[in-house]
């Protein structure tokens, strides 16, 4: 368990009760910072016992690097009074809140089940739509580095969104539905304007990262999109060196050819483009190797079945050297843990992203952990 807490009566209790409960590892800290440095990446905590005045400003972040996670594991229990409040801030509504420090407190939460994950329930398109035009889509982002050295490199834009009853959702359960439905491009200018918007507006941009962003191959190929693009990043101010567009397959490209045009106007105006989820199900890969791309991803399946599976590392070694051959650049998905780092490496990646890297992050967790990785990756 962590505790964030500059309370000594809710300190106390904590420390008191968890040791009559034999709580085998309780780690407190009283700087927010330090909090979300710990819940970033490396360390494994089934719970943030948290006293909202400790967490300041950064009380949204902490929430959503724990029960505004789906992925995360970890159940966010907010102390005193002031946690009835932040259960309304987005992802609060999971949080287990508690009042009072009354004895026994601790036993009764530790008991509860998690609530069901909200990419388990049923979604409702009108629900959906509902909460994105009413501006409850939310950014993540998830760190990239370079293999060889552990440097950070980049961040890429993840998508997460505010439902009115369910809480937050993980895009496998809004993003199917909602680019199905016909409003793919919606929803890409929705997360690529506010991330542009943060980037801008945060010490996002000073971190000198390239900011990577999904874009679907269909929706590229629509009139005029490149040019939003365009217009969205100048407007912001961000040097097109810097984004990395990664174009997702959400439908087959049936003729890539007509790809063309668009990647070379891309590419002239200074971007770099990116094959996203590359692995066995992505049978025409190839054949986009051939196209002005200067990066390939793998996905995080293949990646993660290397460890057992000959087929996937006989793929690996295929997409990677013909990458390689073309002058692309190679990132790796779902790297969590040293070994998958090694095997990467060993292969001949360039760089990954994954839990054992950090978890995907708010703007300001993501400059939190910048700061905080060396010290991490190399104690």
């Amino acid at each position: 368990m962590l505790l964030l807490s500059r309370s000594a009566r809710w300190t106390d209790s904590v420390r008191r009760q968890a040791a009559g409960l034999r709580v085998e590892r309780l780690l407190a800290v009283t700087d927010a910072r330090d909090a979300v440095a710990l819940l970033c990446c490396g360390e494994q905590f089934s719970h943030l016992l948290m006293h909202p005045p400790a967490a300041g400003e950064l009380l949204p972040d902490l929430i959503g690097l724990t029960t505004g996670e789906a992925e995360s594991g970890i159940a966010t229990v907010l102390l005193g009074k002031h946690g009835i409040a932040a259960r309304h801030l987005p992802g609060g509504g999971r949080a287990i809140a508690v009042p009072h420090c009354t004895e026994g407190w601790l036993g009764r939460v530790l008991s509860l089940e998690s609530a069901a994950p909200a990419d388990a329930l049923q979604v409702e398109l009108a629900d959906l739509l509902g909460a994105l035009a009413a501006g409850r889509l939310q950014t993540r982002y998830q760190p990239v580095v370079r293999l060889a050295d552990g440097v950070p490199v980049g961040l890429e834009v993840l998508a997460r969104l505010e439902h009115p009853a369910l809480g937050t959702l993980g895009p496998d359960s809004f993003v199917p539905l909602i680019e199905a439905a016909g409003f793919a491009a919606r929803l890409a200018e929705v997360v690529v304007r506010r991330a542009f918007a943060e980037w801008s507006g945060d010490s996002l941009l000073r971190l000198e990262l390239r900011l990577a962003v999904n874009l679907p191959l269909d929706v590229l190929l629509l009139s005029g999109t490149d040019d939003r693009l365009e217009a969205w990043r100048a407007e912001a101010g961000i040097d097109p060196g810097r984004i990395v567009v990664e174009l997702t397959e959400t439908h087959p490209v049936k003729r890539p050819e007509l790809l063309l045009p668009v990647l070379k106007r891309l590419r002239a105006a200074g971007y770099r483009l990116a094959i996203d989820d590359v692995g066995p199900n992505l049978r025409d890969y190839q054949d986009l190797i051939g196209l002005p791309f200067t990066t390939m991803k793998l996905d995080k399946a293949v990646v993660q079945d290397s460890a057992s599976s000959p087929a996937a590392r006989r793929f690996l070694e295929s997409a990677i050297g013909a990458a390689k051959a073309a002058g692309m650049l190679v990132i790796a998905e779902g790297i969590e843990d040293q070994a998958a780092w090694a095997r990467m490496v060993a292969l001949g990646v360039d760089s990954g992203q994954g839990f054992l890297i950090a978890r995907p992050l708010t703007a300001a967790a993501a400059a939190i952990w910048h700061a905080s990785w060396p010290r991490r990756r190399l104690a």
